[in-house]
């Protein structure tokens, strides 16, 4: 699997640069982030800040700049209603329009950015709403998801969906571990595997939540699939194949350990990425949103530089994976 270095020399080599858009330009770590991207030639960045007077006289003079209190906002306005049609109208639209994170997917429908970055100020629902109702979903795809890369050492899983769906439908389930799939192969994993998580493994249980994952499983077995997969099964059988043999006979799953570990509802999926960081002693990297048209991203609002970092490098190789 790629390292966030490689992935970043990926970048610096690439002949293709594409722009990141960044709203929270009123933020130090925003701005260092800005400078690195541009000095290290990874990408072009647009930076949004609030007033004209907050902009930064070290930003590098590549970087393009926008303020809120001086840009032109009838475009946006105008192109707004004609997204949303009778879902909004022109009060509601003028007032979204003054906030940074519409205006930054704004330029990221309208091709004037690849991809955007936010969430060190803003809310996870700040982030994610525009995104859904400008950028929206893929066709083929039921959600937008969120995915984890779990990282320790040399060892690299991810862990989908902790962050955004409570209670994902069969379909939905089966849409996540198809994404999360991609979004590894995109890494670089090679024969990626996808364990569908639950408290049961190969009908040892039952109850709704057991036919829910199994349903996934069927759906994913209706289609023609890039990537092994199997469930239902509990977390202790999906980690470990000596276990797996014992519990789940004839299991598709080859490696000792998979890559991809789909949980079934948020509640398993948060609570098991934290017991890994708190316990197991792996960083969690992201979460990366899956599923838009084009690549958002959402920080934490306790990211450091380095996280801040990392998650852009990534935010625009999802952009040049597109």
């Amino acid at each position: 699997m790629y390292s966030v270095k490689q992935i970043e020399k990926k970048l610096i080599d690439s002949k293709i640069k594409k722009t990141i858009v960044l709203p929270e330009g009123e933020e130090p770590k925003i701005q260092e982030v800005a400078n690195y991207l541009v000095k290290n030639k990874i990408a072009n960045v647009t930076i949004i800040f609030n007033n004209k007077n907050a902009v930064s006289k070290n930003l590098e003079t590549d970087i393009k700049v926008i303020c809120m209190n001086e840009l032109d906002k009838k475009p946006f306005i105008d192109k707004f209603i004609e997204l949303r049609k009778d879902k909004t109208n022109l009060e509601q639209a003028t007032k979204l329009m003054n906030l940074p994170a519409y205006i930054g997917a704004m330029l990221v429908k309208s091709k004037e950015a690849d991809c955007m970055l936010c969430g060190i100020t803003f809310t996870t629902a700040d982030t994610i709403r525009p995104a859904l109702q400008i950028i929206k979903t893929k066709p083929n795809v039921a959600l937008a998801a969120s995915a984890f890369i779990m990282n320790r050492g040399e060892e690299n899983y991810f862990f989908t969906d902790c962050a955004l769906n409570i209670k994902p439908t069969s379909e939905q389930l089966a849409d996540i571990a198809k994404m999360t799939a991609n979004f590894a192969k995109s890494f670089g994993v090679n024969d990626v595997e996808v364990a569908m998580l639950s408290y049961s493994t190969n009908g040892s249980g039952a109850g709704e939540d057991v036919e829910r994952v199994k349903a996934a499983v069927a759906k994913l077995e209706s289609e023609k699939q890039e990537f092994i997969f199997a469930g239902e099964m509990q977390f202790d059988a999906a980690w470990d194949k000596e276990i797996r043999d014992k519990k789940f006979k004839n299991c598709s799953l080859i490696k000792k350990t998979p890559d991809v570990f789909v949980f079934p509802d948020i509640n398993s999926g948060n609570i098991g990425y934290k017991i890994a960081q708190r316990m197991g002693g792996f960083e969690a990297i992201g979460p990366f949103i899956l599923g838009f048209n084009q690549p958002v991203n959402d920080l934490s609002r306790g990211a450091t530089l380095v996280d801040i970092i990392n998650t852009a490098i990534i935010t625009i190789y999802q952009a040049l994976e597109a």
